[in-house]
């Protein structure tokens, strides 16, 4: 068992090496496609990004209610 660990342990350290430390979600080979969107408040006119059908940020929002 201890030779398995250590040749998983050598693999995981190739891969690490290659990625350059990084994770794989911040690799450029996962494509990912944001949701967010940038919008313009309709109170203020301070732009904001939201992946909701906002349409005010959340300092107007909070003042309309």
């Amino acid at each position: 068992m201890s030779k398995l660990s250590d040749e998983d342990k050598a693999f995981e350290q190739s891969l690490k090496g290659k990625m350059g430390w990084k994770c794989s979600c911040s690799l450029d080979i996962v494509d990912k496609k944001c949701s967010l969107k940038e919008v313009v408040c309709k109170g203020c006119g301070k732009t904001f990004k939201t992946n909701s059908d906002a349409n005010y940020c959340f300092d107007c929002a909070k003042k309309i209610k």
